[in-house]
Order: C-alpha cells, then structure tokens, then sequence
C-alpha cells in the first residue's frame, strides 16, 4: 500500500461523497454541488489520500481572511491507524500556513470520542470564549 495525497478535483466528487457515507460524516448539506463549488475557492485546501484509485481519506481546510477551519476528515475503516489522518492534518495546516494563517478551529463530531481524541492529540483544545452554532438555509 502506497498512499498519495492531492487536492481534490471534480473528477473525484463521487468517491468522496462515498468516502463519506461509507465513515458515517455524510450530512444533510453534503452534495455533488456544494463540492463543486467548495472546489473554486483554496482548492489545495482540500485535501484527499489515495491507496491507488481508492479513496482513502479527506480532509477540508477553509480559510475566510479571518478564521480557519478544518473539517470532513474522514479515514475509510480498513485505513485508519496508519497516520493518514496526522499526514492530511498536517498538509492542510501548512497550506493555511502560507496563507497567513494563525489560529485554526477544527470541528469535530460531538458524537464521536475518537474524533475528539485526536484533536487533543494535535493541539487543538476547545476555546472557551465561542459556541458554534450553526444554521440550515
């Protein structure tokens, strides 16, 4: 197994929405056309790892001049404990880096201990200062 790691194209669109359904993150705005669009702005934000032509995990940065996010890091089961999820953390936060950047927020499943586990693990710590919160349109 060799994986790669390369921003994510429209080509790719349908293995993650699969990457994604399949690790249990897919939500209610996740669609072929959110990502489109997500794709034409930071595109190196985006970030995917590769085991040949199987998608093994995602991850997205966002950065709007201000703030900093990262979330959608999602590693298929068969690929987990393998430092994928630490190679695609760490890529995104050196794009974001470059950019300026000097605080990012990850945003993390509230159900899921592990996702939380990690975080810590890198660093990121909840600020106690903000709630997100969070609206449907």
């Amino acid at each position: 197994m060799t994986i790669t790691y390369r921003p994510c194209i429209p080509d790719d669109i349908d293995a993650v929405l699969a990457l994604w359904v399949g690790g249990g993150q897919k939500g209610s705005t996740d669609n072929a056309g959110a990502i489109a669009r997500r794709l034409k702005r930071d595109p190196q934000l985006f970030i995917l790892a590769w085991d040949g032509a199987t998608l093994a995990g995602s991850v997205i940065g966002a950065w709007d001049g201000w703030r900093a996010n990262m979330y959608r890091l999602v590693v298929s089961a068969e690929y987990r404990r393998q430092g994928i999820v630490s190679q695609l953390v760490q890529m995104v936060e050196e794009e974001l880096r470059k950019l300026g950047v000097t605080r990012v927020y990850a945003l993390a499943l509230i159900n899921s201990t592990q996702a939380g586990l990690f975080w810590h693990r890198h660093g990121y710590r909840p600020n106690s200062r903000t709630e997100p919160l969070a609206k449907t349109l």
